[in-house]
């Protein structure tokens, strides 16, 4: 808990420095010093009143934001099963763990500190989050595990030695987690934006000052002309501004089952160019029923049973698929002692069991993929009915799973040599989820490429994605197929098909590589077989009742455990995502605007007209109450809006933003000097000041429709409200002597 506290406390001290320590505020800092030291009070203290006020929102927002995705993720937040002193068992959260805890591990779970096994029931662990080697491996009693590794088959006990703070993959993520450092597209773009802002900032302060010397300015005109720069040419309250919105499109997917684990994923939804998926659990549901059990020539179905009851009942699996078959069977009490496990692995597609009948002979049980039991029938006509059998079943989009008996002596993890004969075929069957086709076409008709990865065989998925309504659904391989695959055979050729059927878990992981360079590649998954596909995704996504480890490598966890919830999602993300533009928008155009106004002005020969006061006026009326607007619209949402194009942030906004800003310029510029006649040229310049204002106004509601397509009749009457109430506003302004 000591090391929890002092994340949270480096969390809140980088949340604090990037509100109060950054470039505009030093340089509006030291304009403030300045003011005060020749003699400016009143300009010193407003300065300082609009800088202390700028800093309290910014980390309102961003405490805020953190505080709400905080508050998300204990939704997900892992737990583990400690044995107590007395052998009972309890539920705790990772972070309670300590040294000398004894832990349960279970197949899917992630091992969540560093120790040693004191049991395991053919416990395999696949360390690929850690060392990238994709291979599971057996881990003996004994054994030294590692966090982070995933269970893959098996179960066991270990004694925790180093709890995760100070595990080996805690110091090798250090930092990768701590709040807000994995940017997304905005976040960059705009982290850029304001970088070079400061820089351009730094140059015409300089040019300020020298220009100031020249003319023989006053000090504290050129202080205050340095101070309105500042406040005009930084957007700095934009990076607060996208902040709080990912926060309230986090809060409201969260109404949509979709809880976002990182802020920013909000926008990352918005971006799929490539969903990969599951069948089962993602297009089928996640129970699985049998239908029926067949056996091959003269075998009692009463003896095919007992050895199938034997299998599970020595394998101890909890997957879909052996507890439908256990409620078909009716339970798996079994008279045969268990001689030895080898558990069900993805990487074979098949476990074993060694066991001892009641008339004391031995056998060995092997149970999985049609695929892996069909090469090593000894019997022809086996393999005739079984090859049959698996065509016109899978046709009609069913799952089949074998169990076979082995002629070998010695249990083993390879029976690849071994001769072996069929005790029972299951026919399994899975309905399409409801709403599951019009979520495949919502996506088709966005231009998504939708892939399906399953272990299941070639025609069961076929069907069952036909059946979905998924495109391209002949361009189909098998894992069997792509073992000959090089890297680069995955990386040219992998995004020419639509199902990999039979897949590999280190298959899946280099399909998702491979289609990662085409776009923005997503990843559905549940299991612990796609930790590794996931977290190798650009967006990983996960099911809430899915293994632990998939959910903690996921950027996104569906609470209803559907896929269904996931178009709604995207929906929200697209508004968030156009009001980002919008917001980002409004921010750049008063930055621009006087960028270019100063340049004209400097032109003819004048100094920046303003002062800092005037600054936070116009910003006030062009992005403060603009922006609240837009805020409720986040909020509210009332029509749906054009899904995300692949252009970049910065390309998609500027052009749009500088030639109406230029244009302003010009206008303002004009305006400026041809009413030098008329109205003295001062620092509080209220023509100009208002013209700023109003044009601001136009360009906020015509950045609207460009970046939301068009406006609906409830968002036209909440802009009038706005336009009306910052006109009286501005009255007030103008008329009240104390204003």
């Amino acid at each position: 808990m000591e090391k929890l506290t002092k994340q949270k406390i480096k969390n809140f001290s980088f949340i604090v420095s990037r509100n109060v320590f950054i470039l505009v505020n030093g340089i509006i800092f030291v304009v403030i010093v300045t003011l005060y030291f020749f003699g400016d009070t009143q300009s010193a203290l407003f300065l300082g009143f609009v800088l202390i006020l700028n800093i309290f929102f910014g980390l309102i927002q961003d405490l805020r934001a953190f505080f709400a995705l905080e508050n998300l993720q204990l939704l997900t937040a892992p737990h583990v099963i400690r044995i107590e002193k007395d052998i009972s068992e309890k539920s705790i959260l990772v972070e309670e763990i300590k040294k000398g805890d004894l832990i349960r591990l279970r197949t899917g779970d992630q091992v969540p500190c560093d120790g040693t096994l004191t049991e395991s029931n053919a416990l395999e662990l696949n360390e690929g989050l850690i060392t990238g080697e994709s291979a599971s491996i057996p881990h003996a009693k004994d054994d030294h595990v590692l966090a982070g590794s995933i269970i893959t088959s098996g179960s066991g006990i270990m004694s925790i030695e180093i709890v995760f703070q100070e595990s080996q993959i805690a110091k090798m993520t250090e930092g990768i987690k701590t709040y807000s450092v994995n940017m997304s597209p905005i976040q960059r773009d705009i982290g850029r934006l304001i970088k070079y802002s400061g820089y351009l900032l730094i140059a015409i302060i300089i040019f300020v000052i020298i220009r100031g010397t020249i003319v023989n300015q006053s000090y504290v005109q050129i202080v205050k002309n340095i101070g309105a720069l500042t406040s005009t040419l930084v957007p700095q309250g934009l990076v607060f501004a996208m902040t709080l919105l990912f926060a309230y499109g986090a809060a409201h997917l969260f109404n949509k089952n979709v809880l976002l684990q990182e802020i920013n994923a909000t926008e990352k939804l918005g971006r799929i160019k490539n969903l990969c998926m599951d069948k089962t659990g993602t297009l089928t549901e996640n129970t699985l029923v049998v239908e029926r059990m067949e056996t091959f020539g003269n075998k009692e179905k009463s003896e095919a049973k007992e050895l199938v009851k034997a299998y599970l009942f020595g394998a101890k699996e909890n997957s879909q698929t052996i507890q439908a078959i256990e409620k078909f069977l009716g339970g798996s009490e079994s008279s045969s002692k268990i001689l030895g496990v080898v558990s069900f692995s993805s990487w074979r597609q098949y476990g074993a069991v060694k066991i001892e009948k009641v008339d004391k002979s031995t056998s060995i049980i092997i149970a999985g993929s049609s695929e892996s039991i069909l090469p090593h029938l000894y019997d022809p006509k086996e393999k005739e009915w079984l090859t049959n059998f698996l065509i016109t079943e899978t046709k009609q989009a069913k799952r089949i799973f074998c169990v076979a008996e082995s002629q070998a002596k010695e249990l083993n993890d390879d029976f690849s040599k071994s001769q072996l004969s069929i005790v029972a075929v299951f026919i399994i069957a899975s309905k399409l989820r409801p709403g599951i086709k019009e979520a495949i076409d919502f996506f088709q008709k966005r231009g998504v490429h939708l892939y399906i990865i399953s272990g299941d065989s070639p025609e069961t998925v076929r069907s069952i994605a036909q059946s979905a309504g998924v495109q391209n659904c002949d361009k189909l391989i098998t894992g069997a197929e792509m073992k000959a695959w090089s890297t680069t055979d995955f990386m040219t050729k992998a995004k020419d098909y639509s199902i990999f059927a039979r897949t590999l878990p280190e298959q899946k992981g280099m399909i998702i590589e491979s289609l990662k360079k085409t776009g923005f590649t997503a990843m559905v998954g549940d299991g612990a077989n796609d930790t590794l596909a996931l977290k190798k995704s650009d967006l990983g996504i996960a099911m809430f009742e899915g293994s632990q480890a998939a959910r903690q490598v996921s950027s996104v966890v569906l609470m209803n455990n559907s896929f269904t919830a996931l178009p709604g999602g995207v929906q929200m993300a697209d508004s968030i995502i156009k009001n980002a533009e919008i917001v980002a928008c409004i921010f750049l155009y008063p930055a621009f605007s006087g960028l270019f106004f100063f340049i004209v002005v400097s032109l003819l020969g004048h100094p920046f007209p303003f002062s800092p006061l005037n600054i936070t006026l116009i910003n006030y009326f062009t992005v403060g109450i603009p922006g609240i607007l837009i805020s409720y619209w986040t909020l509210f949402p009332s029509q749906k809006v054009m899904a995300t194009s692949d252009k970049s942030f910065i390309k998609k906004l500027l052009p749009f933003v500088v030639y109406s800003s230029a244009l302003q310029a010009v206008v303002m510029g004009i305006i400026f000097y041809f009413s030098q006649k008329y109205i003295p040229i001062e620092t509080s310049n209220l023509l100009i000041i208002l013209m700023f204002i109003v044009t601001g106004f136009i360009f906020f509601i015509f950045s609207t429709i460009a970046y939301r397509g068009s406006f609906e009749s409830s968002q036209i009457r909440e802009i009038v409200i706005t336009l009306v109430a910052e006109v009286l506003l501005l009255f007030g302004i103008c008329k009240i002597p104390f204003f």
